[in-house]
């Protein structure tokens, strides 16, 4: 079974907003410098360098690095991977749970380019910019979602999405730390960890928050209907949906997002639409 990815699908919201965000920054960086002489480098103040964030505390390039790309082949390579990946992920969990996780694997692909400069992995003043970080999350919950999907590595073998991603996981891996190459490897090994800790624990641990914080903000009525209090009613009407959402991250935590069946992904779907709402 050959592996859909974009095609068939109507681009969403995230993805959309995403690639005009990427070519936007693109286009103002590169043409901005040459029509006003602007002399700084945007991506020494963008980009992410560990030296300037440990000394400087310039915490932002946690964020702006994924927005930066160096030219055509890099930003063409990202937003060609982001359209392919991003759009079946987007459609099955939404727009909101979808930019959460890409912003999420790409802010852990730079701290772990950060990390690692203290180890001298990767050296403190060398900017690093690109999504890669975050393409590479999207890749991992791409291939723990869809396993058996079929990937062309160098787009030549096939092979299945499950193990395309271990593979160039370990690429990534020997090459970051032989330190080859002009490439940032430790990016997209940071955005590939940060992904798979999050599809295994983030989501559990954020429902259980939002759970315990609806708990505390939850108004007592007295509107009696039908000789039950109303807000009573609605107490276990969500205390049952939520029990049934923590019993399906489990079930994640364990199994991964595959071994869902489309009921429990339904009720995923109204618990988010629920959370959206308040």
């Amino acid at each position: 079974m050959y592996a859909s990815y974009g095609f068939g699908y109507s681009i969403p919201k995230a993805v959309k907003y995403l690639l005009i965000a990427n070519i936007a920054v693109f286009v103002a960086t590169s043409v901005l410098p040459v029509v006003f002489g602007i002399r700084f480098s945007f991506n020494y103040l963008f980009g992410l360098v560990p030296y300037y964030i440990t000394h400087y505390f310039m915490i932002w390039q946690f964020f702006t690095y994924m927005y930066l790309h160096s030219n055509l082949m890099h930003i063409g390579f990202n937003l060609f991977a982001l359209w392919m990946f991003g759009t079946e992920l987007e459609h099955n969990w939404g727009s909101r749970d979808f930019f959460k996780f890409y912003t999420v694997c790409g802010i852990g692909g730079g701290v772990l380019v950060w990390l690692a400069s203290f180890v001298n992995l990767t050296d403190p003043v060398v900017t690093t910019i690109g999504a890669s970080g975050a393409i590479f999350g999207l890749l991992v919950a791409y291939g723990l979602m869809w396993p058996d999907r079929i990937i062309l590595l160098f787009g030549i073998i096939p092979m299945k999405a499950l193990h395309f991603v271990i593979v160039f996981a370990a690429i990534n891996l020997y090459y970051g730390m032989t330190g080859a190459g002009n490439i940032a490897w430790f990016a997209h090994l940071g955005g590939g960890v940060t992904g798979f800790i999050y599809l295994k624990y983030g989501w559990r641990i954020m429902v259980h928050m939002e759970s315990m914080l609806r708990r505390l903000k939850r108004r007592k009525f007295t509107v009696i209907q039908g000789g039950k209090n109303k807000s009573d009613s609605q107490d276990r009407q969500y205390t049952d949906l939520d029990d049934e959402v923590n019993r399906i991250l489990d079930k994640i935590s364990a199994s991964g997002m595959e071994s869902l069946d489309d009921r429990e992904r339904r009720i995923l779907k109204r618990a988010s639409k629920r959370r959206e709402k308040q």
